[in-house]
């Protein structure tokens, strides 16, 4: 494997890992899933002023809100990661010469995206974290008092240290170790010992209240494409802010699952659901598409995912 690494076919690697994670949809699986969602919800939950925890992206768009049901297998995934087999087989570089940098100067990079993308000496689709992205992780959001904001960020990194979770950015080359060895488990029936990357973030409550009662005026006013900005600050190598905000309204829509909300923030929530819930199936279907990417559009049109969409909404009315 450490020729693969130090190989050109390090993308060929990340593929095959992502296909397999994708295409081994078992209990076990669902277990694991389970099993990372409640080790972070732990040290997330256990933070002075945490006012609530919630997750988005996969697995919370492809389960009902509760976790259950069956994970479904999302072709659009694999189609991405032929991709990215497609850019390794044109790159004219014979090998990953971005394992070297990382192994000799990766501790001292202050952010991945800073630090690579001005390299001229690696194709810009091969580099680490285009490929990290093909990988999964758990994206987990914690809701903090404005005043206990500073503190959270050393508590969060030294108690995810303590037990050994860490964000694929932190060593990129041993992310992908570390998944290989979790799949290979998956596909052997074996519960995993390791647990996926973090892809963390954290959110004033005063924001998030806004956030919400933005969301609901969107809702309101029917606006066709609403775009609701939240710009959270997001654990990399360190707790930084990503260049640009991104659309709340998505997240609302397709994957938003809270977990021990104050009641004034379930409370808005709620309210925002209830004045959805008054939309068709269609108009809810079409909402969505508004806001989302063409790749989300792509992995949309999974019939079993548009079923799982469908009861998410419908639940809101009950």
């Amino acid at each position: 494997m450490e020729e693969e690494l130090q190989s050109i076919e390090i993308a060929n690697l990340v593929a095959d890992i992502s296909d397999d994670f994708e295409l081994c949809n078992t209990e076990l699986k669902k277990e694991y899933l389970k099993l990372n969602l409640q080790a972070i919800n732990r040290v997330l939950q256990s933070i002075d002023g945490c006012c609530g925890t919630f997750g988005t992206g996969y697995p919370f768009y492809a389960l009902k809100e509760n976790l259950c049901g069956d994970l479904p297998v999302i072709y659009e995934q694999m189609r991405y990661n032929d991709e990215l087999r497609r850019y390794s087989e044109a790159s004219t570089h014979p090998i990953w010469s971005c394992y070297y940098c990382l192994n000799s100067v990766g501790d001292s990079m202050p952010d991945l995206k800073q630090w690579c993308k001005p390299c001229p000496k690696m194709d810009d689709e091969l580099k680490p974290r285009k490929l990290l992205n093909r990988l999964p992780d758990v994206d987990m959001f914690l809701i903090i008092e404005d005043d206990k904001f500073e503190a959270a960020q050393k508590q969060l990194i030294d108690r995810f240290t303590k037990v050994d979770l860490h964000t694929s950015d932190v060593d990129p080359v041993r992310t992908i170790v570390d998944l290989k060895e979790i799949v290979d488990d998956l596909k052997s029936g074996k519960m995993p010992s390791k647990l996926l990357p973090l892809d963390v973030h954290l959110v004033k409550k005063s924001q998030l209240s806004m956030i919400l009662d933005l969301t609901h005026q969107a809702v309101l006013f029917n606006n066709p494409k609403p775009f609701v900005p939240i710009h959270p600050l997001s654990l990399r190598k360190k707790w930084q802010y990503d260049d640009t905000a991104y659309n709340f309204m998505f997240d609302f829509l397709y994957s938003l699952t809270p977990f021990n909300w104050d009641e004034d923030l379930m409370q808005k929530l709620l309210a925002t659901r209830k004045e959805l819930s008054k939309k068709s199936d269609k108009e809810l279907e079409d909402m969505l598409l508004c806001v989302s990417s063409d790749s989300v559009k792509r992995r949309q049109e999974t019939h079993e995912l548009q079923l799982r969409y469908k009861e998410r909404t419908n639940s809101w009315k009950e």
